[in-house]
């Protein structure tokens, strides 16, 4: 029985504090694997500077050979500093996954169906982003089970190049009613679980926006767009006065503009940060 009550953006926050703790295990490993070599190069830097400060010269006038001793456990310590820290990394993110696991259990949501309940807990500019992935997925097993999660479908209602409908718009709303629609009439299907290994690869648990992260969602529906009509309409986006039809001229414009905006706006942020 649960005992609290979730508003729309408490849900969205215990929904991004589970998905936060889900990183991908191979990008992880990878920086721990970074951190290890920087490690072993700082480490053996050192041991090199010091035999050659105190240790004893077989030739005079030229350097201290490391003892291989030496040099393996230094390589071992840089092993041994990127394996720990990948395993306590992996520790701590369980053990995060299963506390927000059960803040959402205890709210009366299932943490491995984000959508049971509907789409309230995502944003339109992830479930545009999410739909203009599906859109281009390749494997089928992936694509049947991003429609099984959010209700999408081949021949719904949206589309790119140009976009069909943007953030906060009556044609966005429509579309949230349509896949929802599709969720219920399919509620009899048992629902996919996502796991913490599906969403450290899919990355398809609600997020809670940031600006940032806004932006991140913005430009990858709307590149998506601009990347359909460029194959559709040509690459030269100054002769599409020419090429795209007018009735999709003025839309197709603004997916390239809006990407191009949402592109310079991420760029400034990463300068600062």
């Amino acid at each position: 029985m649960h005992t609290t009550t979730f508003e729309a953006d408490e849900e969205r926050v215990a929904w991004e504090g589970l998905a936060s703790s889900c990183a991908s295990p191979v990008r992880r490993l990878g920086a721990f694997a970074i951190l290890g070599f920087v490690f072993f190069v700082a480490a053996i830097t050192a041991v090199i500077l010091f035999y050659n400060l105190f240790g004893e010269r077989l030739i005079e006038g030229q350097g201290v050979p490391v003892p291989p001793a030496a040099f393996y456990a230094t390589l071992a310590l840089g092993a041994a500093v990127s394996s720990g820290g990948f395993a306590l990394w992996l520790i701590r993110s369980r053990r995060s996954y299963r506390a927000f696991s059960r803040m959402l259990s205890r709210g009366g949501l299932d943490p491995k169906r984000p959508t049971r309940d509907g789409l309230r807990a995502y944003s339109d500019e992830q479930l545009l982003a999410l739909r203009s992935r599906h859109e281009r997925m390749s494997s089928d097993k992936k694509r049947v089970l991003m429609e099984r999660i959010f209700g999408f479908r081949a021949d719904d209602s949206f589309a790119l190049g140009p976009l069909s409908a943007l953030p906060d718009t009556f044609e966005m709303n429509a579309l949230r009613v349509e896949w929802e629609s599709n969720l219920i009439l399919r509620s009899a299907e048992p629902m996919p679980e996502i796991s913490w290994r599906d969403e450290s690869r899919m990355e398809i648990l609600p997020r809670q926006l940031d600006e940032v992260r806004k932006l991140v969602f913005i430009l990858h529906f709307t590149s998506e767009s601009v990347r359909k009509l460029k194959r559709s309409y040509g690459y030269r986006t100054d002769h599409w006065h020419a090429t795209v039809p007018e009735g999709k001229l003025w839309n197709a414009v603004r997916d390239h503009e809006q990407a191009r905006r949402a592109q310079a706006a991420l760029n400034r942020h990463r300068a600062r940060g």
